[in-house]
């Protein structure tokens, strides 16, 4: 039991947002279902951001960038594993984000 709560402890990333996912919140702010996901997805983000990566994003912009989903949102974000940090740099609607991270 020790071992697990240590284990869990271990794994815990600090999130911060980009002025561009700011400004999506504010624009957003209605929208509590979508502020309720995206909520829940911080919180799975701060828990082990690798299992919540999909494999598919490769972005020139930004090489070691991750991506993953809100329904129809996709959230880009890096994760600063020597200060276990996560930035969260983008949230846009999947068919406009791909191309501004190309």
């Amino acid at each position: 039991m020790q071992s697990e709560q240590k284990e869990a402890n271990k794994l815990h990333y600090e999130i911060f947002e980009d002025k561009r996912v700011i400004r999506f919140l504010d624009k957003h702010i209605n929208d509590k279902d979508l502020q309720d996901r995206i909520e829940d997805k911080y919180y799975w983000l701060s828990i082990n951001p690798y299992k919540e990566a999909e494999k598919s994003f490769k972005s020139h912009k930004c090489p070691k960038c991750k991506k993953t989903r809100i329904g129809e949102y996709r959230l880009i974000y890096f994760i600063h594993e020597p200060t276990k940090e996560i930035e969260i740099i983008d949230i846009g609607h999947r068919k406009n984000i791909y191309k501004k991270w190309d």
